[in-house]
């Protein structure tokens, strides 16, 4: 046997391919304490002890028993079991290692130099970072690149069965609402692969390309009539464009601010996807064009694409940041575009390689660890006001911030939130009633009254927190996190 072969761990690509994963899984490592993620969890509990699917609110006393398009209802099941059965440390684990897996998958794709493609992948992963949270949206993420990965095998030649997008698109519309990124992949895939053969040359192989075409567009049909095959039926279409109506000024929905460095990232990818496109001297598939470009362009728009518009444009920029490598190198004189490598034996590789995969590895858990703490995941939410409240028991309905109407429902579901982030579920109306009322105007203290609000959780630099305090009530709880005001 060669010895070069003596150890898989002793082969660049390989080790690369295990230091990007776990690279991957330490940049993606979370407290699992994101705002949406509460009453998720609380969703998969009430789903596991009731045996039943929650399609109507039980959370809140604005919208209570209305019907809730609950396009989430697996994931939250498999948050809930994560917790149940390993605390918030499974569930940063899982994340995390979602995150890597992804990743991985996108790695194994490509092709060129591998330490270049190790670079760009970790681009990919900073980029995705700042959105990367313990939702249901990770396995959104995973299936987008799955996806990717299908149509681009197929479109290079590759046999692949498109029936496979039937149980694809239900199993994701019963797990997230992501299965919209899915969908324009497909159509974009199409839209590219039409004007790739439109502006190709006529020849024997045409009539294929169209019949290819032509059957991709029945499978995607299929596949869209198949989203509604999940416990909210059809409704489940309306979901992403009626999120987007009534959701404009929740963080995620905004444009990228880039004036936050987490941010940046997004727009080294960008450049270097406009630099590599002209330094690479190769042809490019109208396919790759119109998905980089289109989820470009949803990224712009809201920040919550920022991952899939990652996932999306990270083998694209392989390829040309690949291509343009290799063109620079052609420009070098002769005997300086080779590099020797170390003079280390395999062995002595494969031992060091190890090694620095095992300390990464333990690194990379301890920091889970850390991260799983209940100071941590508690550190930017009103633990002190729940346990003050559960300990003072204060009679009456509670009016929340909209940021903690999530970790409400999970900590203390004896009582009814006024609001949390199912944006869908509540819909304008109560989300600008919610602005009204934190507003503090003559108003917002008819809506108290009318909702016979007595209690009021909120950060204490709102302005209704001072207004209540004039009007005579009483504030029961306050810390730098929140106050707690009580009307007797």
């Amino acid at each position: 046997m060669n010895n070069s072969k003596t150890s898989a761990l002793g082969q660049m690509p390989v080790f690369l391919g295990i230091l990007t994963f776990i690279l991957a899984f330490f940049i993606l490592s979370r407290t699992p304490s994101d705002a949406d993620m509460w009453w998720h969890l609380r969703a998969g509990q009430l789903m596991w002890e009731q045996k039943t699917i929650l399609l109507t609110d039980q959370f809140s006393y604005t919208r209570a028993g209305s019907q809730w398009t609950n396009a989430f209802w697996l994931a939250e099941i498999a948050f809930y079991l994560l917790y149940r059965y390993g605390g918030y440390f499974a569930i940063a684990t899982f994340v995390a290692l979602a995150g890597g897996i992804t990743f991985l998958l996108i790695y194994r794709r490509l092709s060129g130099n591998h330490l270049l493609n190790s670079v760009v992948i970790l681009l990919g992963v900073l980029t995705a970072a700042p959105i990367w949270s313990p939702r249901p949206q990770i396995f959104s993420f995973f299936l987008l690149a799955w996806l990717d990965r299908f149509l681009d095998e197929r479109r290079q030649g590759k046999a692949r069965p498109l029936w496979a997008l039937i149980p694809l698109f239900i199993f994701w519309a019963n797990i997230h609402g992501g299965w919209i990124w899915g969908f324009l992949l497909l159509l974009s895939s199409i839209a590219g692969d039409t004007l790739d053969t439109i502006l190709a040359k006529q020849d024997s192989q045409n009539n294929e390309k169209w019949k290819s075409i032509s059957v991709l567009v029945l499978w995607t049909i299929s596949a869209a009539l198949a989203i509604g095959l999940n416990p909210n039926g059809l409704s489940i279409w309306r979901l992403p464009f009626y999120t987007v109506d009534v959701s404009m000024q929740i963080q995620e929905w905004l444009s990228p601010d880039f004036h936050r460095i987490d941010f940046h990232p997004l727009l080294w990818m960008v450049f270097l996807l406009i630099v590599t496109a002209s330094l690479a001297n190769k042809k490019t598939a109208w396919s790759a064009m119109i998905k980089v470009t289109g989820f470009a362009y949803l990224t712009f728009v809201a920040q919550r694409n920022i991952a899939p518009f990652a996932i999306i444009a990270v083998p694209v920029l392989a390829l040309w940041a690949n291509a343009a490598f290799e063109e620079i190198l052609s420009l070098l004189p002769s005997g300086k575009s080779k590099f020797s490598s170390p003079p280390l034996s395999p062995a002595l590789r494969t031992i060091i390689n190890s090694l620095i995969l095992v300390m990464l590895s333990m690194t990379a858990i301890i920091r889970g660890l850390w991260l799983s703490t209940p100071e941590k995941v508690n550190q930017n939410y009103p633990a002190d006001a729940v346990h003050w409240i559960q300990s003072s028991h204060p009679e009456g309905r509670l009016f929340n911030s909209y940021n903690w109407g999530g970790y409400l429902t999970w900590t203390l579901p004896e009582y009814p939130v006024f609001i949390d982030g199912r944006a869908d579920l509540y819909g304008n109306e109560i989300i600008l009633q919610w602005q009204e009322i934190t507003r503090g105007t003559d108003q917002s203290l008819q809506l108290l009254e009318e909702w016979k609000i007595n209690i009021v959780l909120l950060e204490p630099e709102r302005p209704l927190v001072k207004v209540l305090e004039e009007r005579g009530w009483t504030v029961a709880f306050r810390d730098e996190i929140s106050v707690v005001l009580v009307n007797k």
